[in-house]
């Protein structure tokens, strides 16, 4: 086996497992991404280690619990810079001798986090370069100031303005970076056409047999959201049914695009030799529960249960897992992608459960009081254990999982869980340092996108 082959990285932001077709969803919202699969490992019970962007990536990056790693929250007056203590994959492969790129649609994923070290071409979520690479093309630097004037002079969200090009454009610069360089190379991308707003192209609509939205429309569907996702009202049945519509489009057009970047690596001739990893860092709760309701709606399945899928170096059979998996576990995997071959099944939970840790409120523009919630699922019960002795039982995946009432679970069950969760946890490097005093990095920009996209109110 060669022990530095290519390495493809893809984070499907927020897409939740439930919408895939790979994963028995009725609508073809994937046909890239299962053709994908018939020459791949498909992981049916994979979890995050968190469930929102942020500490999901800087696990993934590092192999460590946000417990672990520190970046447990988005509070802009702290900085939010990952520790130069945890190495990431990309400075691990950067030693080991690889190219490596990042293009990133999430403003938390880059510069902001640091999760832009190693790299020696980063692409910003604005379509910056903040490290290294070749420069942009004349038209790209004219497109994108275009894009900004306009946005400024209008006072409209850069996100609506960008989104109908910006995925495409990333993947574009992508494909570029991989034909034109030498093995081996390691590529990371961030897609977030899977999160909210949501504004596909009208062909990814009709593909999917549904009607087709009007911009004023698809505007105010998107405003409501926001208002939603903000605590700011709750949303009709109706409303929701056409949330997810909008959300099976996206992921349909997205999907178009992963299979640009699967062409380009076949048609380079690195495909089957290639270690390739496809997830999604969370899913999303688009109306299906009231968002101070307790369970956290963050821990429910729909949020924590995402698709991975991985194509072993000359994997050309499918095969599917149904062992439960940690995300944080793939910073081994990418780190040394030669040296571990798919018989050693190196993501499986040793003890079969998967731990996902969440501190509320996520994201505030000044430090709040935290609450920590840790959720350890064997696949098919979850158990949550959150502040003052609270405790949960789930039930079930998707939309159809349920709370258990506590009076209904043996009491045999219940101590099991706890004893894992308190091994569990005793396992863990915690970091026990305080914040760094210094404030993250906003400019007027960023910020109004992290307000456009619904981490900041």
């Amino acid at each position: 086996m060669d022990e530095s082959p290519d390495v493809l990285f893809v984070v499907l932001d927020s897409l939740r497992q439930d919408h895939v077709s790979e994963y028995g969803y009725e609508r073809e919202t994937t046909p890239a991404l299962d053709q994908f699969g018939e020459s791949a490992t498909v992981y049916e019970n994979a979890s995050v280690p968190a469930p929102w962007t942020l500490p999901s990536h800087c696990s993934m990056f590092t192999g460590l619990m946000p417990s672990e790693h520190g970046i447990t929250n988005g509070f802009t007056d702290r900085d939010l810079t990952l520790s130069d203590d945890h190495p990431t994959v990309t400075q691990r492969l950067a030693d080991r001798g690889y190219r490596t790129a990042g293009f990133s649609n999430n403003p938390w994923v880059g510069q902001l986090s640091g999760l832009d070290r190693g790299f020696d071409y980063f692409v910003e979520w604005d379509l910056e370069v903040s490290r290294g690479g070749p420069p942009q093309r004349r038209a790209d630097r004219l497109y994108d100031r275009f894009h900004s004037w306009f946005g400024r002079a209008t006072q409209q969200p850069l996100v609506l303005l960008k989104r109908p090009f910006f995925t495409s454009n990333l993947v574009r610069r992508a494909t570029e970076w991989i034909e034109a360089g030498s093995d081996p190379t390691f590529t990371f991308l961030n897609l977030m056409e899977a999160h909210s707003p949501y504004y596909p192209p009208r062909w990814a609509f009709r593909e999917l047999g549904l009607s087709t939205p009007n911009p004023v429309s698809a505007r105010s569907l998107n405003t409501k959201l926001l208002a939603y996702i903000m605590g700011k009202r709750s949303l009709s049945s109706d409303e929701t049914q056409r949330i997810h519509d909008f959300l099976d489009a996206s992921a349909r057009y997205q999907d178009r695009e992963f299979d640009r970047l699967l062409t380009t690596l076949r048609e380079e001739g690195t495909f089957e030799d290639a270690l390739i990893v496809v997830c999604a860092d969370h899913g999303k709760t688009l109306g299906e529960f009231d968002r101070d309701e307790e369970p956290p709606h963050y821990l429910r399945d729909i949020n924590t249960s995402v698709p991975l899928l991985v194509k072993w170096p000359g994997q050309t059979d499918s095969e599917r897992v149904s062992d439960p998996v940690e995300l944080a576990d793939l910073y081994g995997l990418l780190s040394a992608p030669g040296q571990n071959a798919r018989e050693t099944r190196p993501l499986v939970s040793e003890n079969g459960h998967a731990l996902v840790e969440d501190y509320l409120p996520h994201t505030a523009s000044v430090s709040q009081d935290i609450s920590q919630w840790r959720a350890l699922s064997d696949g098919a019960t979850t158990y949550l254990d959150g502040p003052g002795d609270r405790e949960y039982v789930l039930r079930g995946d998707g939309r159809r999982e349920t709370v258990v009432p506590l009076s209904s679970v043996a009491d045999e069950t219940l101590a099991a869980f706890r004893d894992r969760l308190t091994s569990r946890v005793a396992d863990l490097d915690i970091d026990e340092a305080s914040p760094a005093d210094a404030t993250a990095d906003l400019d007027d920009r960023l910020e109004s996108q992290l307000e456009d996209l619904g981490y900041l109110s």
